[in-house]
C-alpha cells in the first residue's frame, strides 16, 4: 500500500518530521517513530525499532494514566449523584 498524501492534505507547517520511507508528515517526532514501527516495520533499522518499542511503552504508559483519569472522574460523578440522591429522597 503506498502512501501519496501531500502536504496540502494535512494542516502541518515546513518543518514537519517525515517518515523516511514514505515522506507522510508528523507534526511530532514520537508520531513519526510510531508510524516507522506500525506501517514499516518489516524495512526499519534496528535503531529505528528501538526508537519505535520506547515510543511504544511511553504510549502504553500515557494511556494507562489518562484510564486512571477516566476512571476518578467516573468515580466522582457517581459519588456526587449518589451523594446527592440520598439527602434529595432522605427528607
Amino acid at each position: 500500500m503506498t502512501d501519496t498524501t501531500t502536504d496540502a492534505a494535512f494542516d502541518i507547517d515546513g518543518d514537519a518530521e517525515r517518515c523516511p520511507y514514505c515522506g507522510r508528515p508528523f507534526a511530532t517526532d514520537h508520531l513519526r517513530t510510531l508510524h516507522v514501527g506500525e506501517a514499516h516495520g518489516e524495512t526499519m533499522t534496528e535503531e529505528e525499532a528501538e526508537r519505535y518499542a520506547d515510543a511504544e511503552d511511553q504510549e502504553s504508559d500515557d494511556l494507562f494514566v489518562f484510564h486512571l483519569k477516566v476512571l476518578g472522574a467516573l468515580s466522582f460523578i457517581m459519588f456526587l449523584f449518589v451523594y446527592s440522591y440520598s439527602f434529595v429522597w432522605s427528607g
